[in-house]
């Protein structure tokens, strides 16, 4: 088996593990098939269906952040281009609308916040790609892992809380709620150090001196 990539194990495993834990407790009928006595190739078996149970989490993550950021502006890399939020300076933002056709060969003619959704979207990949290109994305990758791995981590809870309120009663549910809410809470900061660091990133990537 390959290494698990800081996004996979993240992102991936952690809420995969965190939604079996939490249903063999549900469901104590299942805890001898998922928990007990784990030897070395019982863990593997484990960690293949945390995998695979993670996979299913983050589907259900990614349509909870759908919901999340369509009534909150739409994700953090987006405010730049709607003016929510205060990721960047007005300086910044001006110089951002400065270097992007400069280092990308992109022209627009009335700035950032003409742009509409899927072409500030495609700018925003390409952004990214140069920046990773520039071996300048460490900071970025531990950002999204963060990101990926708290909206798992609200994802399962609130699965959970779903779950025990219908097998185990509401003053459980209740706490692990209050989980999902703390977890969703920072997958909401990680999304605004994402977008920040990505800019700011960007534009402290040396110009090309023109020919």
């Amino acid at each position: 088996m390959k290494s698990f990539s800081l996004y996979e194990f993240s992102g991936i495993l952690i809420p995969g593990a965190i939604v079996l834990f939490g249903i063999s407790l549900i469901f104590p009928e299942l805890k001898q098939v998922l928990l007990s006595d784990v030897s070395f190739g019982d863990f593997g078996l484990f960690v293949l269906l945390s995998y695979a149970a993670g996979q299913l989490i983050q589907a259900v993550g990614n349509m909870l952040e759908n919901v999340w950021w369509r009534f909150h502006g739409g994700m953090p890399t987006d405010w730049i281009r709607t003016g929510k939020g205060k990721l960047l300076a007005n300086n910044q933002i001006t110089e951002l609308e400065r270097q992007i056709p400069q280092k990308l060969g992109i022209k627009f003619e009335n700035g950032i916040k003409n742009l509409d959704e899927r072409e500030w979207y495609a700018i925003g990949r390409q952004l990214n790609s140069l920046i990773h290109s520039k071996g300048s994305s460490e900071r970025i990758e531990i950002f999204n892992s963060y990101y990926g791995l708290n909206r798992g981590i609200f994802a399962s809870f609130f699965l959970l809380s779903i779950l025990t309120l219908i097998f185990s009663g509401y003053e459980k549910a209740i706490l692990l709620l209050v989980l999902a809410m703390i977890a969703l809470y920072r997958m909401n900061r990680f999304a605004s150090h994402y977008a920040r660091e990505l800019f700011i990133q960007f534009l402290a990537i040396e110009q090309k001196e023109p020919r």
